[in-house]
């Protein structure tokens, strides 16, 4: 009796359908593991280049293995296979779509989760915005800290760069964190956004002289320049620093009372407004969420409620929007005033979820109730008369 010798079924899938499954199940992880190694090694400007080739052969061969299995498909045999090796050559090519949603519904949220997918979303955001800032932007102009990059039009790209030249010397002066790579300034927006620092790159104004909001972004990459992967200070901090360097001291304090004084006016009535009434407060902020959950918390705890302890506890930590402006930005003022920049840098450094209280313990040798009194009090002393900004905004 004759026997047929066995053959796998990938003998009877094309070979076009199986390299694609291939390539594409080499690709994806090598743009993974590039991103992933980019961020434990520091790496401030990502080889850009070398994602958006793996990007591209990942993409194409998931369209070519798709391509391949509907042609089998239709003209058969062995239709069932070629579907699942379709899949099989599909599948890398549907990690990026897949973070691509994850970072932008987290954002959406303004929340930045210091987590490895987010970290993915985070470095391949910059290799992709670096590439576009390098070829589409028309005009660079390099300093001994910044290469600024500008359209035309742009008024007096020299002095601008002269002014935040001499801004991120001054911040280098006072942190002690001095420069290993020269910050990209992008005078306008990258992929659609804007006002923005990630890494080496600071995205700012796109008209003549430099504003506060390019001092805000370039203080964000003074601190990006010595970040390491396992930093993970909360935005009270975060964009307090950038707000401490980008706005006049005497309005910061007042931005801050003029907030709490609305807070305890709006909390002592939260809980007796209808739910209609709480709605339509709400949708004249720009952080109704943030505030939402402060009011519910302010009058949860009766008198107990730390602004502190609520703007680093697990809600407020990574959420980049409302209050951590506003307060955080008086807050570290006078940590920078009071106690110096060299401690506050270690308080970055040092502060993880959950352990806010016991590193200010440690390195102010003050207990949190303790700071924060001095901190209302020392506002007290440098407000002057202003309107409350809308929270939420840069």
């Amino acid at each position: 009796m004759q026997t047929t010798p066995f053959e796998p079924p990938s003998r009877h899938v094309p070979k076009p359908l199986r390299r694609c499954a291939a390539i594409g199940w080499a690709a994806a992880p090598l743009s993974v593991g590039l991103l992933w190694g980019e961020s434990q090694l520091r790496v401030l400007h990502p080889l850009s280049i070398v994602f958006i080739l793996l990007l591209v052969i990942t993409s194409v061969a998931a369209v070519g293995g798709l391509v391949c299995s509907l042609w089998r498909v239709c003209r058969g045999p062995r239709r069932l296979a070629a579907l699942r090796w379709s899949a099989i050559s599909i599948l890398p090519g549907l990690v990026w779509p897949a973070l691509g949603w994850y970072g932008f519904h987290e954002w959406s949220r303004r929340e930045v989760p210091h987590e490895l997918p987010f970290t993915l979303v985070k470095m391949a955001g910059a290799s992709l915005m670096e590439a576009q800032a390098r070829y589409l932007y028309p005009h660079r102009l390099e300093t001994e800290r910044l290469v600024m990059f500008y359209r035309d039009g742009l008024a007096d790209p020299d002095g601008d760069a002269r002014a935040m030249d001499r801004h991120v010397a001054q911040l280098e002066e006072m942190t002690g964190l001095f420069h290993r790579e020269k910050i990209w300034w992008v005078r306008g927006p990258l992929l659609g956004q804007s006002r923005l620092a990630l890494y080496g790159l600071a995205l700012g104004s796109s008209a003549s002289p430099a504003s506060g909001l390019d001092r805000h972004e370039l203080a964000h990459a003074v601190f990006y320049q010595h970040a390491k992967p396992d930093s993970d200070p909360p935005m009270l901090l975060m964009e307090g620093w950038a707000e401490s360097q980008s706005v006049d001291r005497k309005a910061l304090a007042a931005r801050a009372l003029n907030q709490r004084q609305q807070f305890t006016e709006t909390s002592g009535r939260w809980a007796s407004m209808s739910h209609a009434e709480q709605i339509e407060f709400l949708h004249t902020l720009v952080d109704p969420d943030g505030w939402q959950h402060l009011l519910t918390q302010g009058t949860a705890r009766d008198g107990g409620f730390s602004y502190l302890r609520e703007l680093t506890g697990s809600f407020w930590y990574h959420r980049d929007a409302g209050q951590v402006y506003t307060v955080g930005g008086a807050f570290v003022d006078f940590l920078l005033r009071r106690y110096g920049s060299q401690r506050f840098v270690q308080l970055c450094v040092a502060c993880l979820p959950d352990t806010f209280e016991s590193s200010c313990q440690s390195i102010y040798g003050t207990d949190l109730d303790t700071l924060e009194k001095q901190f209302w009090e020392d506002l007290q002393q440098n407000t002057v008369s202003a309107p409350l900004p809308k929270s939420g905004t840069r």
